[in-house]
């Protein structure tokens, strides 16, 4: 079966690692009560920690999203006419963002830190799940049917 399942999961991963951290950015300036004094250190700040989220995201997605691209070969591999399968992908890559970082966090700082890094990570794997050309057998999979 051809398909392009490793380029896709890899547009997905790198979405996520890129665009995730912006998102949490966004929301945690948005959410922080603190007052800004310097606009230069507010800038420095929001950009190391933008590296942090970078550095964080590579190396615990990485084995994720390995394991993400054999998981969409084997449902495109049995389930190749399945109307829903770019839902049922994103559904998987919800599943595993969620677990990724269930897995690698206490609970306690899942609930404190974690949380909206988190949902900017699972917003941009089932968007760009639901973005991406994914292709089977030359043909490409839509979230819909004409």
């Amino acid at each position: 079966m051809n398909t392009n399942s490793i380029l896709y999961s890899l547009k997905v991963w790198i979405t996520s690692v890129v665009l995730a951290p912006v998102l949490y950015l966004t929301v945690n300036v948005c959410l922080s009560k603190r007052n800004r004094t310097d606009f230069w250190d507010f800038i420095l700040e929001q950009i190391s920690i933008y590296g942090g989220c970078e550095i964080f995201g590579i190396i615990f997605s990485f084995f994720t999203w390995v394991l993400f691209i054999l998981i969409i070969k084997g449902i495109i591999t049995c389930f190749s006419v399945f109307s829903k399968l770019k839902f049922v992908i994103a559904s998987v890559g919800l599943v595993l963002t969620i677990g990724t970082f269930w897995a690698f966090s206490s609970a306690s700082r899942f609930v404190e830190g974690y949380y909206y890094l988190m949902v900017a990570n699972c917003i941009c794997i089932t968007g760009g799940s639901l973005f991406y050309n994914l292709m089977v057998d030359g043909k490409s999979v839509t979230v819909y049917k004409e």
